[in-house]
């Protein structure tokens, strides 16, 4: 178990779990971290963490869309830099890592307008990267659905890619 937090501890960056069995690496990049850190799961790591198991990974690897560590996404709109100074290369490196990238932020609407674009930035580092993303299911307006929301008898699927 780690993870990546910045030195303040407001913005965590990546967190790994090992599955202990042998297998692909796999990534969720999901909307902004919640509380699990290197010791820790929250409720979100503890289902990611089972999903990975069930999909047959040795290590899940997650990363999000914006790194300030909240447990309302509201408050991502009351700091400066909802992304973290840090983000953008350790999603590049998480999507160096894995061989299977998860997609799972959820609905845009639940954003401030302003945020609800950022997205792009996992699109275009896949595209450098030449991943392909995936999702467990889309919500209404195209976007990957969150882990919590499904059951585990969801497969995975192809994401493409919304119009907006």
């Amino acid at each position: 178990m780690s993870a990546v937090l910045s030195p303040c501890g407001s913005y965590r960056y990546r967190l790994e779990r090992d599955l202990g069995l042998f297998g692909p690496v796999g990534a969720f990049i999901m909307v902004n971290p919640s509380t699990a850190d290197a010791e820790l799961d929250d409720q979100t790591i503890r289902k990611v963490k089972g999903f990975a198991t069930r999909f047959g990974w040795s290590r899940v690897i997650v990363g999000n869309v914006f790194a300030f560590r909240a447990t309302d996404i509201s408050r991502l709109s009351t700091v400066s830099d909802p992304v973290g100074p840090e983000n953008e290369e350790q999603l590049r490196r998480i999507l160096d890592d894995a061989e299977n990238i998860v997609c799972a932020w959820g609905a845009l609407q639940k954003l401030p307008p302003n945020l609800r674009n950022q997205w792009r930035t996992i699109v275009t580092l896949a595209g450098a990267s030449g991943r392909a993303l995936h999702c467990l299911g889309m919500v209404k307006d195209g976007h990957p659905k969150h882990p919590l929301m499904v059951g585990y008898s969801t497969s995975l699927a192809a994401w493409p890619l919304p119009s907006d």
